[in-house]
């Protein structure tokens, strides 16, 4: 389903040129639950940005479904991601002037009506135990709470890949554990893909295909069977 070829990424500060991805190369198939592990810059997260069509690779091809990604058409980009793709990051990344359900219905590609997409942000939110939080201002919510209306944000244009930048990594260790089951069973009942980026060696152990990132270069760990 994704396919990497050969991909390379420089970030340069004035002729300072720092090599971050060398040469990886990755192919997942639907329905994969990958975990990306590693220190602190060895690409984890540039490696998922690709992925997500985020940032273009100096060098190497992106596959979707055997068609090769071009990074140089934008709205081509925008139109794949919004309609395949379900970006979850470490901070919410709320609209704060905007209320939960409303964070959701704006995120909606639907061309349905409004009210019915209403309907549908609301059965999500009450998903994940939000239903009295439909109109709460963002600021009001927790920790916890913020980042569950993250994860169903991206599900809302019904995603065949999820990609996660330590979607963990600003909550408490139970609020942490909360999200990760709620991904899980999102997985397990949409039968899609899901990728988690972490630092958190309990979550990295949780994937069926394990990928260690240092220095730039990709190892894959034995699968669990």
């Amino acid at each position: 389903m994704i396919t990497i070829k050969n991909i390379t990424k420089d970030f340069y500060s004035g002729d300072l040129r720092q090599n971050v991805l060398k040469d990886v190369n990755l192919e997942i198939d639907h329905g994969d639950f990958l975990t990306i592990m590693g220190p602190s810059g060895g690409g984890k997260s540039t490696v998922l940005h690709i992925m997500g069509l985020l940032i273009e690779p100096t060098s190497g091809e992106v596959y979707y479904n055997n068609n090769k990604i071009n990074f140089k058409n934008e709205r081509s980009l925008d139109n794949y991601r919004r309609d395949n793709i379900g970006l979850i990051f470490q901070n919410s990344n709320l609209i704060s002037c905007l209320s939960p359900l409303e964070n959701l219905i704006i995120a909606m590609n639907s061309k349905e009506s409004y009210n019915s997409k209403k309907k549908k942000c609301k059965e999500l939110l009450d998903k994940v135990g939000l239903s009295k939080k439909y109109n709460s201002k963002v600021s009001s919510l927790s920790g916890g709470e913020a980042q569950r209306v993250a994860v169903v944000r991206a599900l809302v244009n019904e995603p065949k890949v999820i990609l996660c930048d330590e979607p963990t990594g600003a909550l408490d260790s139970v609020n942490g554990k909360n999200v990760i089951e709620l991904l899980l069973n999102i997985r397990k009942e949409r039968n899609c893909t899901l990728i988690i980026v972490t630092h958190d060696e309990k979550i990295g152990e949780l994937g069926e295909r394990k990928i260690y990132l240092k220095d730039g270069e990709l190892h894959e760990m034995a699968r669990n069977l």
